[in-house]
Parts: structure tokens; C-alpha cells; sequence
């Protein structure tokens, strides 16, 4: 592949330089909008690329919002924009031995220069574009080669760590490396000198065509794993979270509810204009001699669900609640009015506990004082005694169980009674639907008595069914 002129092909190159640049910070988890990438684009057009400093600064000026992401930021465009290595000149000089003289060998001016004999064997390869600019030390045309050759490659595509290889050797057939290969194989026998003059320029340019594959894997791959981590534990059953994955959950949980706060937080008291309200009409026409000028209609107040959470902490299902609970206050936002309610046997309200103390520590005094065995109906009747009575039509009551009574009686009178109080009873249950209603488990009886049952064991579900509670008009 012919070697593009870097006049002609430079802008471009560092454009698409600049949106991977763009996309690898998204990877970071810095958000940059369209018009964010606008400003930046504006930016490297003022300022250029030469002054690495000047172009870093005005970046960050446009793509970094907070110090935290100032901080991410310099970190990201220190690890993309890696200054390029310093590379010996043609010919293997080094500053100790200049202009190829050397003191110990006083007979050297006699001998034949190898550079020079390479230079003959090497003449077939003069006007080859990949070669010559190896050879000459082209840093702004083997730049550009190379990006065009990676384009060619699709390298953006890569996904795993083990395709690096396989997309050096793309990158190489598309840059021409075929012909300085067949001259290494022509040289190996016949010209040893010659040969490894071909194999160290190859070598160069393997080392940069490394290089850039990896920093495509960086860019792209890694933002993808991290993706993928993510959605993969956003379905795994929270019973089966490891200790080692709980910072990972947290901070999926805490950007689900920043989500969920988005789409509804904005949603403050709304009104529908209902029937005339005559009294008040009639007030205000008292001005005007009793002709109503301005009527005034009943209005219909939209308010936000008052949320009962009941929850089982016995040792089968608080992971559960666990994370239930964590959610739920995540939303306090959107889901001021909380209550919380716990019970393995004997049921307690613990919204105090919420309310004085971090959110993990509260859940585990929780589950010292109310975990043990399971009754259901010791807990509905408790929680008859302490709420009942504030149970409304403003009122969503989430259980969250796993229905399993150990043969005692459920009291599923109770719960009908608490359905037909609450706008919604809503029943989680962290088992697979295949499993209601074996054993022990009350739950094809429960489920009669509840506006909506669900099997609820991962984010992604407990996402859905908060998303479709703050959604909901009825």
C-alpha cells in the first residue's frame, strides 16, 4: 500500500485521531456530548497539535466539567497522546561514535563500509513508499500510513486482548510489508548484512503498528469490557455477588438511580384540570356583581407514591432486601415518603435506622436484630398493628420474599385487606417463577392477592419494576 502524502491526509487523520480521542473518554466514564465534541474539534483547529501542552489545556477546557474529571482527563490524554519514542538515526550511530570513527580501530578507514554495501543491495527496494520512509525516518508520512492502514484494518472492531496479533498482521499487509518481507527472505542466505538492515526497519515498524493496535484496545476494548462487566453483573442474582464485586455494583446501582432521578425528578406536583369548583367561583365573582369573569376548577393533584417496603431478612432472601433497601434510598429524590419495614418472624419499622445512618450500615443492624426464621402471617399482623391504618390510595406497598412460610399460616386475609387499601401491592420474589409453588413456598396463593407479583433477583429487573412504580398514573 502506497504511503499517502501527510499534506494531504494529515487534518484528516488527526480529526479521527481526536474522536477516538473523544470516545475513550466516554470509555472513562466522562460524558461528552455531541456539542462537547464540537467545541473540541474547535478547539484542536485554534490551537493545532504541535504544542502537546497548549492542545492538552484547551481540551480539558472544553471536555472537563468538574475536578474529578479534570483529573481523569489528564490522566487519559497522557496514556493517548504518549509522546513518540525517540528512535536512533538511519545507519545505527550512536553519540558515542560519531560519524562512524572510532579510536580503538585505527585500520577502519581501510575496510569497506558495510553502510555503503547495504546501500547497493538495498537500491532494488528505492522507491517503495513504505520503505522509503523507514529508511528516511518519515515520522509525519509513517504516521499517517499507518492510521490510513489501521482505518483499512477496522481496528476500532477490536474486543479481546488475544485479537492484538491478528490486527498487527492486518495492519502490516495493508501498509505493504509483504515486499520488505520478501526481500528479508531474498537476503537471509545470500546477504546477511543486508538482511538484518531490512529486518531492523521491519522490526521498527512492527514496534509502531504494536503500538497502535494496543492503543486501539485501550480506546475501544477496553470501554467494551467495561460495558460488558456491567451488564453482565447488572443480570447476575444479587444472592450471588461477591464481596470483591460490591464496589463495581454500587456504583451501577448509584448511575441506575441517577437515570431513574432524570427521567422522573423533574416531575414535581402536576395538575388536570377537573370539574368547576362553584364555591370558589362564586368568591371571586363577588367583584363583579356575581358574573364569573374568572372560573376556577377543581384541580386534581398528581402526587408522588408513598412507598411501604416490607421486607424478608431472613438468611434465603437479605441479599435481597438488601439491595431492595439500597435502591430505594438511592431515590429519595423522586421517593421522599420511604418507610421500611423488616421481619424474618416479629415485623419492626427501621426507617429511624435510615434516616440517622449510612444506608450499608443501617441494612446490617437490620439484619442482626430481625433475622431468623420466616412467618409470614406473625409479620402481616405486626405490620396490620403499626401501618395499616396509613395505608391509602397514595400508597404503594412493596413485599419483597420469597413466600417460603415453613407450613405456617400465611394470614392471606390480611394481605387482601392491604390490597384493597393501598393503590398497589406489589410482591418481589428473588426465586424463578418455576419454583412458586413448590415445597413450602405460598406463592401461587400469594400472587392472587397482589396488583402485580414479579420474580425480582437482578438490577435490570429491580431497574424495571421501580421505573414502572414512578411511571405509573393510576
Amino acid at each position: 500500500m502506497a504511503v499517502d502524502s501527510p499534506n494531504t491526509a494529515r487534518a484528516a487523520t488527526s480529526s479521527d485521531q481526536l474522536l477516538a480521542f473523544v470516545q475513550y473518554l466516554r470509555g472513562k466514564k466522562i460524558p461528552v456530548s455531541p456539542a462537547d465534541t464540537l467545541d473540541a474539534i474547535e478547539v484542536a483547529e485554534l490551537v493545532g497539535y504541535r504544542d502537546r501542552s497548549l492542545l492538552k489545556n484547551g481540551l480539558a477546557a472544553a471536555l472537563a466539567k468538574s475536578r474529578h474529571e479534570l483529573t481523569v482527563f489528564e490522566a487519559a490524554f497522557d496514556d493517548y497522546f504518549q509522546p513518540a519514542p525517540e528512535r536512533p538515526p538511519a545507519g545505527g550511530q550512536t553519540d558515542g561514535q560519531p560519524d562512524g570513527s572510532s579510536t580503538d580501530a585505527p585500520d577502519q578507514a581501510t575496510q569497506t563500509d558495510p553502510a555503503t554495501q547495504n546501500e547497493d543491495l538495498l537500491e532494488g527496494l528505492r522507491g517503495n513508499a513504505l520503505f522509503d520512509a523507514l529508511d528516511s525516518q518519515d515520522e509525519s508520512a509513517l504516521s499517517v500510513a499507518i492510521e490510513t492502514a489501521a482505518a483499512e484494518a477496522k481496528v476500532e472492531e477490536i474486543s479481546l486482548f488475544t485479537q492484538r496479533g491478528q490486527y498487527v498482521r492486518k495492519i502490516l499487509d495493508a501498509l505493504g510489508d509483504e515486499a520488505l518481507r520478501e526481500a528479508a527472505i531474498e537476503f537471509e542466505q545470500s546477504e546477511p548484512a543486508a538482511f538484518e538492515a531490512v529486518q531492523a526497519l521491519r522490526e521498527q515498524l512492527r514496534e509502531r503498528v504494536r503500538d497502535r493496535v494496543e492503543r486501539a484496545y485501550l480506546i475501544h476494548a477496553s470501554a467494551a469490557t467495561e460495558d460488558l462487566l456491567d451488564e453482565s453483573l447488572s443480570k447476575l442474582k444479587l444472592g450471588n455477588v461477591d464481596h470483591s464485586q460490591m464496589a463495581r455494583l454500587k456504583r451501577l446501582m448509584d448511575r441506575m438511580a441517577r437515570k431513574l432521578a432524570a427521567r422522573h425528578g423533574r416531575r414535581r406536583r402536576r395538575y388536570r384540570r377537573g370539574k368547576l369548583h362553584v364555591g370558589e367561583t362564586v368568591r371571586r365573582a363577588i367583584p363583579t356583581d356575581g358574573i364569573p369573569f374568572h372560573p376556577r376548577w377543581r384541580k386534581i393533584e398528581r402526587k408522588r407514591p408513598q412507598i411501604m417496603a416490607i421486607c424478608d431478612v431472613s438468611g434465603s432472601v437479605a441479599a435481597y432486601a438488601k439491595f431492595l433497601l439500597m435502591f430505594l434510598y438511592a431515590l429519595q429524590d423522586v421517593l421522599p415518603r420511604t418507610r421500611s419495614f423488616a421481619f424474618s418472624a416479629a415485623l419492626g419499622e427501621v426507617s429511624d435506622l435510615f434516616a440517622k445512618l449510612p444506608v450499608e450500615e443501617a441494612i446490617e443492624r437490620v439484619n442482626l436484630k430481625y433475622g431468623g426464621a420466616t412467618d409470614y402471617g406473625r409479620a402481616l399482623q405486626d405490620f396490620s398493628e403499626l401501618a395499616l391504618a396509613e395505608v391509602n390510595s397514595a400508597t404503594t406497598v412493596i413485599v419483597l420474599g420469597d413466600a417460603r412460610n415453613n407450613q405456617a399460616d400465611p394470614r392471606l386475609d390480611l394481605l387482601a385487606e392491604i390490597k384493597a387499601r393501598a393503590r398497589q401491592l406489589i410482591w418481589l420474589n428473588p426465586e424463578s417463577t418455576r419454583l412458586w409453588g413448590t415445597g413450602d413456598s405460598e406463592m401461587l396463593l400469594v400472587k392472587r392477592h397482589c396488583h402485580l407479583a414479579k420474580e425480582c433477583n437482578n438490577l435490570n429487573q429491580l431497574e424495571r419494576i421501580i421505573d414502572k412504580l414512578l411511571s405509573d398514573k393510576r
